[in-house]
């Protein structure tokens, strides 16, 4: 079976009158929840291609409401928002206008029961949330050092709103510019468990850009399966002047902790460490720390067990590695981005599914995707 264009992290490439023009600050303030809740403070470790980046087609979403925010049910949804990815190397992305529809309800189907037939997937009565309207997205700057979650870069306020009610939510976007065309830019962040396994999430954080080399500073999981309670957190440094000394340290609950002599905060510069290293920026506090060196081509592979005796099934850790850069002035190092890890799950499975239609088409060439979902910041009351 050929997939449609989206993409996990570790795969990621390098009117007039009703013109919309999307920021921030659009929406009034409200309560905002962020679907799955751990991409609050998480980049998403996949990307998807609508409703941005393909011209015309439809991409349909099923959120279990077990993934809803607790005491969703009587509230009401007044918009949503959708954000660029975060992987390393990411490009800025230009601005862009597309002509978007979204439709949306609750049914009793679950993300499970999902078809290949556009209107049997909907709900018996499908509200038209927003649109057909032209939208002029924004452009985006690429990731910075201290970036951990993309712009919000698409901001789509509902009218009329949606009443929240018991069931499963249901969210078509659709793209209305045709032909189909494929561009280069606007991914849309997303999670993306293969057949809504998880085995747990690792994604990275940050640019690697705290160097002196031409070639950035990264680290990246290499494991075949993500980390999980009594297993090996497996992670390679890329980038390293060939045979320097690597050193590597890691920390529990990053994204919460309080700042301390040894911890910057998430994404806080160490600038306050060394003036040279201002642009640099930490994503796991030191409580383990262990070095090494780098191989002839600059590579340094590292690991360290996820034991029982300390790691539980949702735990959060960050991981980070720097290498000794005789080059750089003031405190000798170059930074590696971090690696942020959630151990065996982040509660998503198979409660979240996505199905693809491209251009015009109402029966979808691909199966469903179980465990495939934008990340979703929803704007509620």
């Amino acid at each position: 079976m050929a997939w449609p264009d989206s993409s996990p992290e570790h795969t990621m490439p390098r009117f007039p009158s009703l013109l919309l023009t999307l920021c921030l600050g659009t929406l009034p303030a409200q309560n905002r929840s962020t679907l799955p809740a751990a991409c609050q403070v998480l980049p998403g470790n996949a990307a998807l291609s609508l409703p941005l980046r393909w011209s015309h087609g439809t991409l349909q979403v099923r959120v279990d409401s077990p993934l809803l925010p607790a005491g969703f049910v009587g509230r009401t949804i007044h918009g949503l928002r959708l954000r660029r990815p975060t992987f390393l190397g990411e490009p800025a992305y230009p601005a862009l206008q597309r002509t978007l529809t979204v439709r949306g309800g609750f049914q009793p189907q679950q993300a499970v029961n999902f078809t290949q037939d556009l209107a049997l997937n909907r709900p018996a009565n499908p509200q038209v949330l927003f649109g057909p309207a032209p939208v002029a997205v924004p452009a985006t700057a690429a990731p910075g050092a201290g970036t951990s979650i993309g712009e919000e870069f698409l901001v789509l306020p509902f009218s009329p709103p949606l009443p929240v009610v018991a069931g499963t939510l249901f969210l078509e976007f659709e793209a209305g510019d045709a032909p189909l065309q494929v561009g280069a830019d606007h991914w849309v962040d997303a999670v993306w468990f293969d057949g809504g396994v998880e085995t747990g999430y690792a994604v990275t954080v940050g640019a690697g850009s705290c160097t002196t080399r031409a070639e950035p500073t990264e680290l990246v999981w290499t494991g075949a399966a993500g980390p999980r309670v009594g297993g090996t957190a497996d992670l390679r440094l890329l980038g390293v002047a060939p045979g320097s000394f690597v050193y590597a340290w890691t920390g529990l609950s990053p994204e919460s902790r309080a700042a301390s002599a040894t911890w910057f905060g998430w994404g806080g510069s160490l600038g306050p460490l060394s003036p040279g290293l201002a642009a640099c920026h930490q994503w796991a506090p030191l409580d383990a720390s262990w070095g090494g060196l780098a191989d002839a081509f600059g590579r340094f592979d590292t690991s360290f067990p996820l034991a029982a005796s300390y790691a539980t099934a949702g735990l959060h850790l960050g991981v980070q590695a720097a290498w000794i850069d005789l080059a750089r002035p003031g405190l000798p190092l170059s930074v590696a981005n971090g690696v942020a890890l959630v151990l065996n799950q982040i509660g998503v499975g198979n409660r979240c599914g996505c199905v693809y239609f491209p251009g015009a088409a109402t029966w979808s060439p691909w199966l469903p995707f179980h465990g495939q979902m934008p990340v979703i910041v929803l704007e509620h009351d």
